[in-house]
């Protein structure tokens, strides 16, 4: 392939700095020449190649995703009529707060269940000391006071677990009882409205509450990948929202079963999220270092790279003309490219405004 090389009228002098070893590679022809002006070329700069450690990495694409573990659905224990409903999709509560006041001649029900099981809970412990001070006299046996004993450990458990059910709830003139949060997040369902009914059969959460100080990152790995993956690698992710800001951490879990028609398996990271900058649903790029080695390759800045119609180019400088040259990339960050073909360390290209002067030259 014949190289054409387009002349530069301009007056500068460049510095050839060697910084690694010289690969071969093919060169992308022009199809048009064209002659940049002293003037042009004061708004671009020259950059020398140089060599630097490409860590091998994966690129996988993955997505925020709610932590499951924080997830709290909240359900209306009786039936009812909505009268207030004080917080909206997206809103941010702390524990405790009010969510919805609902109208239910089953209130008085509850307070009766809880005394009944405070009233068992005494009956159990005066049962247990009165079957120790038996036994003590020798007039209950062994087996009497382990069934005492027993009885009184359920009765306890049991109004725990009454006093726990009934914790997000307080009542209000036998009548009405208010749903609390039982814990601090975002309410990312709200499925009551005021003056609406409530059956006792409603099995639907009314509320879904998820803490975001915690995000599960769920990423594809093709079926090709699956070796070069274990828990506990180190990842780094970005996404579109942040540009360059990189979120830290390591695979938590690998999934061991494929997609049917994807052909990909899942990974997870859990990332710290106490700043609530990630959302679920945002998509996000997941780079997994390998085990598979570095190696030193050019690396240039990423505004030098052109994409146009699926291949990379740079504008390449020699003595005073200029060329398009083809290249590949192995690996791209917010503000550099590693390329794997079409140039070498000690090179020199057109930095900054590229596209400027490859606009002008094909």
């Amino acid at each position: 392939m014949k190289k054409k090389w387009i002349p530069v009228l301009m007056s500068f002098s460049l510095l050839m700095v060697s910084c690694g070893k010289s690969t071969g590679t093919p060169e992308a022809p022009l199809e048009q020449k064209s002659v940049l002006t002293d003037t042009l070329f004061n708004t671009v700069s020259v950059d020398t190649v140089c060599s630097h450690v490409m860590h091998e990495e994966l690129l996988l694409n993955g997505r925020v995703d709610f932590d499951m573990e924080k997830v709290a659905h909240v359900y209306s224990m009786f039936s009812g009529s909505v009268e207030k409903v004080y917080v909206e999709a997206g809103d941010y509560v702390e524990q405790g707060a009010p969510l919805a006041s609902i109208r239910s001649e089953e209130v008085a029900d509850m307070a009766k269940e809880l005394d009944k099981a405070r009233q068992a809970l005494v009956v159990a412990e005066r049962n247990l000391k009165a079957a120790e001070d038996m036994k003590f006299s020798g007039v209950a046996s062994e087996l009497d006071l382990l069934r005492a004993q027993q009885e009184a450990i359920d009765a306890k458990a049991d109004l725990e677990r009454i006093s726990k059910r009934y914790s997000i709830y307080s009542t209000e003139d036998g009548v009405f009882y208010t749903i609390k949060a039982p814990v601090s997040g975002f309410i990312t369902e709200r499925r009551i409205n005021p003056n609406i009914q409530l059956r006792q059969d409603f099995e639907e959460a009314v509320f879904t509450i998820v803490g975001l100080e915690q995000v599960w990152i769920m990423a594809d790995v093709y079926e090709s990948d699956i070796s070069k993956v274990h828990e506990n690698m180190p990842v780094c992710i970005t996404t579109l929202a942040y540009g360059e800001q990189e979120f830290h951490g390591t695979i938590d879990r690998v999934y061991q079963t494929l997609d049917d028609e994807s052909k990909t398996m899942n990974i997870r990271i859990k990332l710290r999220n106490d700043k609530h900058l990630l959302k679920p649903g945002m998509f996000a790029n997941v780079y997994v270092r390998t085990d598979r080695g570095d190696k030193e390759v050019p690396r240039v800045d990423a505004r030098s790279v052109i994409f146009e119609n699926g291949k990379h180019y740079v504008i390449a400088v020699k003595g005073k003309e200029l060329r398009l040259q083809q290249v590949s990339i192995g690996k791209r960050t917010p503000e550099y490219c590693y390329l794997t073909d079409g140039v070498k360390a000690g090179d020199t290209i057109i930095g900054r405004n590229a596209l400027l002067i490859y606009n002008i030259l094909k």
